[in-house]
């Protein structure tokens, strides 16, 4: 199964899987219970983190965010560790592709009828994925005649992608002496600078372009609150991690002066009953005497 169709059959039976589960289950995505899931963010695009198989329950989420173990359990620490690394790849992807661009000999882009086309086969992939659960689906129900239907259409639109691949293998990728690429500072994409107006917002709500937004408001909002990230670690976390150390080295002072005790006891039983043996014997030997 697509990473396509497991999101749409996780989001399907979201509610179901959610129905008599705590939002401390292990399956249970503590991103999502925080603000969001990063993997859910960038689904089929080039920086795609993968699907995410933990339940994503809105109603969990609402329950954590009024309970009193909010900002309690090291979700927050996690989460904002996970998206603060997300946003420092980034930065540095930003800044490889800027090098690479400025030390080009040649000015050299992207050539926008094959990055068009690109366009247009990325979208065309994406139908042929949402087609699959539709088949899963209507075969499940015993529709079989509708189900080999969409899967005709399906077949037709395989051909269609392969012809336009086809098409985008034979153009020149690149343009020489015509405008250098740029640098999307937000997300990290190549664009062609003074660009149609219709492609720049097309890339603006692009799901690539938003995530990194919603990455960089959620880390600002973290901030802005007082929050702190050192070294991929919130102050929290380092704040819990240093109680817990003192708990740690408190408790294990006290077992080894428990554990000392016996023995300490025990010494000061056989000094004193060899002090007394020492004066009855002393006690004896004077008595001879007399």
């Amino acid at each position: 199964m697509t990473d396509t169709a497991r999101q749409l059959l996780q989001e399907l039976m979201g509610e179901l899987q959610g129905s008599g589960k705590k939002y401390t289950d292990p399956d249970v995505c503590k991103d999502h219970l925080v603000d969001f899931c990063p993997h859910q963010l960038f689904t089929n695009t080039k920086v795609d983190l993968g699907p995410c198989d933990l339940i994503h329950d809105d109603k969990l989420r609402e329950a954590y965010q009024k309970s009193e173990d909010k900002g309690r359990l090291g979700y927050e620490d996690a989460f904002y560790d996970r998206v603060q690394r997300l946003s420092n790849d980034l930065q540095r992807k930003v800044r490889r592709a800027t090098d690479r661009i400025t030390a080009e000999a040649d000015e050299q882009l992207v050539n926008p009828h094959r990055e068009e086309k690109e366009e247009k086969a990325i979208i065309l992939d994406e139908r042929i994925k949402l087609l699959i659960p539709q088949i899963q689906k209507l075969g499940d129900s015993g529709k079989v005649d509708e189900a080999y239907g969409v899967f005709e259409q399906m077949e037709q639109m395989k051909g269609d992608l392969d012809a336009l691949k086809e098409r985008i293998d034979s153009i020149n990728p690149m343009f020489k002496n015509e405008k250098r690429l740029g640098v999307c500072e937000v997300c990290g994409a190549l664009l062609v600078p003074n660009d149609a107006s219709k492609r720049l917002d097309a890339h603006n709500e692009g799901k690539q372009h938003q995530g990194y937004i919603r990455i960089q408001r959620a880390l600002e909002e973290f901030k802005r609150k007082g929050g702190v990230i050192y070294e991929g670690r919130s102050s929290n976390a380092r704040s819990r991690e240093r109680h817990y150390s003192r708990g740690r080295r408190s408790r294990h002072d006290n077992n080894r002066s428990r554990s000392r005790s016996p023995y300490l006891r025990r010494e000061k039983r056989g000094h004193d009953n060899y002090a007394s043996a020492r004066d009855s014997s002393r006690r004896r030997r004077r008595d001879d005497r007399y």
